[in-house]
C-alpha cells in the first residue's frame, strides 16, 4: 500500500513539473517581445537673416529653419550585455525634409557599430557656431562629388566601428560613400570613402574640471572621378578641445582644429572663383589647408547654464591658386530662457582673396530654438542625449 501511494505521489509531481514547464514554454513563445526603450528628440530652430553679400548681390533676407530636425532612436539590451538599435532621424534642408539618420547599431563596453546613413566622420571639434554649415568651409573635409555641402558634405551612408579603452579613449575607422540624391552623376558607385580615427573624450559629467575635454585626430580619404580617371582626395584632421579655468560656474573654454588635403588633379583660380557654379566641388578638389580657432565663455550660475558668448576665427589657403584666401569671423550668443528654449544671434562675415574673385559677405542672424529630448520604458541606463547626434551649439 505505501509502494503504491509513493508511486502516485511520483507520478502526480511529474505531471504537475511537466504541466508548469509547459505553461512556461508557452509563455515564452506567446510573449517573446520585450518592449525597446524609446527616445524622442528634436529641435526647432528659426532665425531671421540678413546678408549683405558681396559673392550673391541678388541673395534676399530670409527666415531660415535650417538644422531643424525630429529623432527617434529605438533600443534594448541583448543576450550577451550589449546594447542594440535603431536611428531614425529627419532634418529640414533646402525647404524640404531630408533622412539624415537612418541607421541601425550595436555597442557595449568595449566596443561600438553603426550602419547606415549618419554623420560623416570629417570634423573632430564641433565650434560654437549657431549652425554646422555656417564654416562649414574650414570645419569639415568637403564633398568633391557635390556642390551641396550643407547636407553632402556631412551625412552619407557609413559603417562605422569604435574600439574603447577605459571609456575615455576610442581608437575606430569607417567605410562608406559620400554619394546622396543630389551627388553628381559622374561620383563615384559603391564604397567611396573610408577614415581612421582616434578620439580622447572626457564624460560630460568631467567637463568642466578636467583640463582636456576632447583631443582627437583622423584620416579621411575619398574617390573622385576626373576626366582623366579616377583619383583620390586625402585629408588629415587633428583637433583639441580644453578648458582656460576650472570654474564651472563661469567658464572659459577654447577649441582648436587643422585640416590638410592634398587635393587631386590641376585646379586654376577659374575653377574656385565664386562666380563659376562648380566652386564649392572643385575646392573640395583643390589641395588647401584650413584653421579654426574658437573661445567661449559660458555661464553656469548654480551649475545651470544659462548663457552663451563665443568667437570662432577660421582661415583657408588653397595652395595650388596665388591668393587664393579667405578668413571668417562669426560671434554668437545664446541666451537660456527655460529648458531646451534659447534666444540665438550671430554676426559672420567672410572675406575673400583675389584669388577667389575678392569681395566679403556678411550675414546677420537673430532667432529662437526649441529642443526636447524624452525617453521612455528606460531599462538600459545610459543617458547620452540624442540631440548629441546633431550640431550642438551650446554646451550645457
Amino acid at each position: 500500500m505505501k509502494r503504491k501511494n509513493l508511486v502516485m505521489a511520483a507520478m502526480i509531481s511529474g505531471i504537475l513539473s511537466s504541466t508548469m514547464i509547459a505553461t512556461e514554454v508557452m509563455a515564452l513563445e506567446v510573449d517573446r517581445e520585450v518592449m525597446p526603450r524609446i527616445t524622442l528628440g528634436g529641435r526647432v530652430m528659426t532665425t531671421l537673416d540678413n546678408y549683405d553679400w558681396d559673392t550673391n548681390k541678388t541673395k534676399e533676407d530670409e527666415i531660415n529653419l535650417e538644422d531643424s530636425a525630429f529623432l527617434a532612436r529605438f533600443d534594448k539590451r541583448v543576450y550577451d550585455g550589449g546594447v542594440a538599435g535603431a536611428v531614425i532621424g529627419m532634418k529640414e534642408n533646402d525647404d524640404g525634409v531630408k533622412f539624415q539618420q537612418l541607421n541601425a547599431f550595436y555597442w557595449n563596453k568595449d566596443f561600438a557599430v553603426t550602419v547606415g546613413r549618419t554623420r560623416l566622420r570629417n570634423t573632430i571639434i564641433e565650434f560654437p557656431t549657431l549652425r554646422d554649415d555656417d564654416l562649414l568651409d574650414y570645419t569639415h573635409v568637403a564633398n568633391a562629388s557635390s556642390n551641396e555641402q550643407d547636407y553632402d558634405g556631412v551625412y552619407g551612408k557609413v559603417v562605422s566601428f569604435d574600439f574603447f579603452d577605459k571609456k575615455l579613449q576610442s581608437f575606430g575607422g569607417w567605410v562608406g560613400t559620400r554619394r546622396n540624391g543630389s551627388s553628381f552623376t559622374t561620383a563615384p558607385d559603391g564604397i567611396d570613402s573610408y577614415g581612421l580615427n582616434y578620439v580622447y573624450e572626457q564624460p560630460e559629467d568631467l567637463r568642466y574640471v578636467k583640463w582636456i575635454r576632447h583631443v582627437g585626430i583622423s584620416l579621411d580619404s575619398q574617390k573622385v572621378q576626373l576626366t582623366s580617371g579616377e583619383d583620390r582626395i586625402n585629408a588629415i584632421i587633428a583637433g583639441i578641445e580644453f578648458n582656460l579655468n576650472m570654474n564651472p560656474a563661469k567658464n572659459w573654454s577654447m577649441g582648436v582644429q587643422a585640416i590638410s588635403t592634398d587635393g587631386a588633379g590641376t585646379i586654376t583660380s577659374a575653377d574656385i572663383v565664386n562666380s563659376n557654379t562648380n566652386a564649392s566641388s572643385n575646392r573640395a578638389r583643390a589641395a588647401s589647408t584650413s584653421l579654426v580657432a574658437s573661445i567661449r565663455y559660458t555661464g553656469r550660475p548654480k551649475l545651470l547654464t544659462r548663457w552663451q558668448a563665443a568667437l570662432t576665427a577660421a582661415y583657408k589657403d588653397y595652395s595650388d591658386v596665388a591668393n587664393a584666401t579667405q578668413w571668417s569671423i562669426a560671434p554668437s550668443f545664446v541666451y537660456t530662457l527655460g529648458q531646451g528654449v534659447d534666444l540665438l544671434a550671430q554676426v559672420k562675415h567672410t572675406s575673400y582673396g583675389s584669388g577667389l574673385g575678392d569681395g566679403s559677405d556678411n550675414t546677420y542672424q537673430v532667432g529662437i530654438s526649441f529642443s526636447f529630448d524624452s525617453m521612455f520604458n528606460d531599462n538600459i541606463g545610459e543617458r547620452k542625449s540624442i540631440l548629441g547626434l546633431e550640431h550642438g551649439y551650446i554646451k550645457r
